[in-house]
């Protein structure tokens, strides 16, 4: 609790004009008025000090996530289950792009009314990309005459992913694969096979030849079928490069690319680096779900000044020897070995 001085000054200096006016003036009607004025303070303080602590307060968002150009709309819900009004309370936010560190400071009044549950709305312009990110700070709450204030506390965070602009056209021309696939490969899941078995199953109508089991199936006297296991190393890794000048650029034509590529069915790995570990997270792309958790986690890295610093600690790093596609603004180049493969 903080105790306003000068509001105090100002409370005693009306009472003392009052009893002024009474005393020379012989007003004495104003005597009612001093009952009241010395009995409010002793009265409504001790209750304001009791309810305010009852009040409780929550932040949210109407979307999950939303694309470019739409406004964000995120919530201060207050629950007041008291009879006190709180007419004078100051929430304290911030709103923050974290993948470009805006990271500001807001102060919003708000009446908080008796017995109500209610929320407040908070309209954000988004930024074309970026998690932003809605946190409460605080809130102070004044009380009778302004003469105490108590600040409660208040914590809560909001995510909101804002994704990439999704663009119409993107030309990526097929990719070389420098081993080819090989007998036991499904055409929706490109990619290398290992030499381990899975499992044995029966046979079905469209399985290879190749892929019977036919030792087994002489044992059991029907078409046994081998499912073999995949590696977990991909034909091909994604690399986008979080250049701070470019991002917005390079953001856009990776969600471009690895649609495209999901469209084809090609298996791939989006790799991002993080410029202040220097580690690197791979998310393997298969659907809708793990590009928006990849996106997620990427908003939250460092951007970094240098346009192939991911690429060049790929390669420093001795990390996956595969196919690269490096993704820089508009810029999409495909690497094998480090050295740069026509896409043509």
């Amino acid at each position: 609790m903080k105790i306003h001085v000068w509001s105090i000054i100002k409370y005693l200096f009306i009472f003392i004009l009052i009893f002024f006016f009474v005393v020379v003036f012989k007003q004495n009607y104003l005597v009612f008025l001093l009952f009241p004025y010395v009995l409010l303070p002793a009265v409504l303080i001790p209750v304001f000090l009791i309810n305010v602590k009852k009040i409780s307060l929550t932040g949210g968002s109407v979307v999950a996530d939303t694309e470019v150009g739409n406004n964000i709309l995120f919530f201060a819900e207050y629950d007041n289950p008291t009879y006190y009004p709180f007419l004078k309370c100051s929430l304290t936010f911030s709103m923050n792009n974290m993948f470009f560190s805006t990271d500001k400071i807001n102060l919003l009044n708000i009446n908080i009314m008796p017995k109500k549950k209610d929320r407040i709305n908070i309209s954000v312009k988004t930024s074309k990309i970026g998690m932003v990110v809605f946190e409460g700070k605080g809130m102070k709450v004044t009380g009778f005459m302004g003469m105490v204030s108590v600040n409660l506390p208040v914590s809560f965070s909001v995510q909101v992913a804002v994704f990439p602009e999704k663009k119409e056209n993107v030309d990526v021309a097929e990719i070389p694969y420098s081993e080819g696939y090989d007998e036991y490969t499904e055409p929706d899941l490109k990619g290398n096979l290992s030499s381990d078995i899975k499992e044995i199953r029966e046979y079905r109508p469209g399985d290879r030849l190749a892929r019977i089991h036919w030792k087994l199936s002489s044992k059991l006297d029907e078409l046994a079928v081998k499912e073999m296991e995949r590696t977990s190393v991909m034909s091909l890794v994604v690399v986008p490069e979080l250049e701070k000048s470019n991002i917005s650029a390079t953001v856009d034509t990776l969600d471009a690319v690895t649609h495209e590529l999901a469209k084809r069915g090609e298996r791939f790995e989006i790799c991002l680096f993080n410029s202040v570990s220097c580690s690197f997270d791979y998310y393997v792309i298969d659907n809708e779900e793990s590009l928006t958790a990849c996106y997620r986690d990427m908003y939250f890295l460092p951007l970094y000044e240098s346009a192939d610093m991911a690429k060049e600690a790929y390669y420093a790093s001795n990390q996956k020897s595969t196919l690269l596609l490096s993704i820089y603004g508009d810029e999409v180049k495909l690497l094998e070995d480090g050295i740069e493969v026509s896409l043509n």
